[in-house]
């Protein structure tokens, strides 16, 4: 029996090994390891992360217009805003206006709503502000009897161009070769003048009555359009300044835009007033530019139409009234430029401006805030 007790210790050793090691493991190699590591695994192949959506902003189109919603809003720190104007890239936002003081033109971001310049020297009310279509120029019509011309990508003065009394219009020619300008001459007198980008000389003086509140050129050039205060639009051919129509309205005109394809007019005005002057019934005018006859109208709207413009493609037209109606309307006169969508930005008075790629839509809000709209589709 003594000699078999280290036979009989070392087969319960054994015994014990083997019913504390795991199942299919070879004991000597289980009995290796260390009591801090752990099993060998193969580690799983990565998982492929899908990409995070993007949203892309589209073209507004009639067939995306009722998606168009505000994606910016920023203070616009003036005092009170009278023009929006987009730069030729669309990158850039003019603003400008005043009252009794901040006559001030500010340039945002149009993007982040980041105020990029603020242009000083105007002394009165700063009524419009445009760009050249070749993005080199702005131009800034004012009360103080000036309109300004600025390098506004540095935020400078270029020309002063001075006049007999308050100006309120100004708009480049499609070339950018001409700029012109229109207010009040001597009352009852308005009229537009024209200057030669560059030298900044006189080229020609159309005459007109009470103001040019708007002006537009047709796409080629040959043709400019202005007035408004008197009721009455006239046709001006600008190579030689002859006077070839007179659009009458029933009530003073405040906007006017043509077609990108320059066959159509819309022109934005109070249709109905009372005896006190107030007006009841804003409407747009279509008229047909090769004939300069009228078309139709679309009178939706309970107060002034102060802004129209065509979208780029000429498949919109926004128009905005003092009561801070917006709607937007079919630029197709096969389609009566009937209503796709009507939205309401109060306070805003109508003020408006859309990009010229298309994508981007102004407007003026409550206590001065600039809304960028946009329609945006995740991809």
């Amino acid at each position: 029996m003594h000699n078999l007790r280290p036979a009989l210790l070392i087969l319960a050793a054994l015994a014990l090994l083997s019913a504390c090691t795991p199942q299919g493991e070879d004991p000597l190699i289980a009995n290796t390891r260390t009591p801090s590591e752990a099993p060998t695994e193969t580690p799983a192949p990565p998982t492929a992360i899908p990409p995070s959506p993007t949203l892309t902003t589209q073209l507004i189109s009639q067939d995306n217009v009722r998606e168009l919603s505000a994606a910016l809003s920023f203070d616009s720190q003036g005092e009170a805003l009278r023009s929006l104007a987009f730069s030729p890239d669309s990158s850039t936002l003019a603003t400008a206006g005043g009252n009794t003081e901040d006559f001030d033109v500010r340039l945002w971001d149009a993007g982040s709503g980041q105020l990029l310049h603020t242009l000083e020297g105007h002394t009165g009310v700063v009524w419009t502000v445009t760009f050249s279509p070749d993005g080199a120029l702005m131009a800034s019509a004012s009360s103080d009897g000036t309109v300004k011309v600025w390098d506004w990508k540095n935020g400078t003065l270029i020309h002063s161009l001075d006049f007999p009394n308050e100006m309120v219009s100004v708009g480049f020619s499609p070339d950018s070769q001409t700029l012109a300008a229109g207010g009040v001459e001597k009352w009852p007198d308005a009229a537009i003048w024209t200057y030669a980008v560059g030298d900044w000389q006189p080229v020609s003086e159309y005459a007109e009555f009470w103001n040019i509140p708007d002006l537009a050129y047709t796409p080629d050039g040959q043709i400019l359009v202005g007035g408004g205060t008197s009721r009455n639009v006239r046709v001006w051919r600008t190579s030689d300044g002859e006077e070839l129509s007179i659009l009458y309205h029933a009530g003073q005109v405040t906007s006017m835009d043509m077609s990108p394809d320059g066959s159509l007019l819309a022109t934005g005005l109070c249709s109905v007033s009372t005896k006190d002057l107030e007006c009841i019934e804003g409407a747009v005018w279509f008229w047909d530019v090769e004939r300069w006859a009228w078309i139709r109208r679309r009178s939706p709207f309970t107060t002034r139409v102060m802004s129209v413009a065509f979208s780029p493609d000429g498949s919109l037209v926004f128009a905005g009234s003092e009561d801070g109606t917006l709607r937007a309307l079919s630029g197709s006169r096969a389609d009566r430029f009937r209503t796709l969508r009507t939205f309401t930005v109060p306070g805003g008075r109508g003020l408006l401006a859309i990009s010229p790629d298309g994508r981007l839509l102004a407007t003026l809000g409550e206590n001065g805030a600039i809304r960028i709209w946009k329609v945006s589709l995740v991809e």
